[in-house]
């Protein structure tokens, strides 16, 4: 764990996100379903929007 903040593992980082109350509201719902926390799913969303439309060159 980071020395400067025991709950975030060295290898995350930490980051403030301003959201549309409406558009986070339905990630929870989803998040819920998955049994993911709402930081979690909006990581897998954004990871699996990275495979798909990010080239590997």
């Amino acid at each position: 764990m980071s020395s400067k903040d025991p709950y975030t593992k060295d290898e995350d980082s930490r980051f403030t996100l301003r959201i549309d109350s409406e558009l986070l509201e339905a990630i929870k719902i989803e998040a819920k379903k998955n049994k993911r926390s709402t930081g979690k799913q909006i990581e897998f969303i954004i990871e699996e929007w990275l495979t798909k439309n990010v080239s590997k060159e």
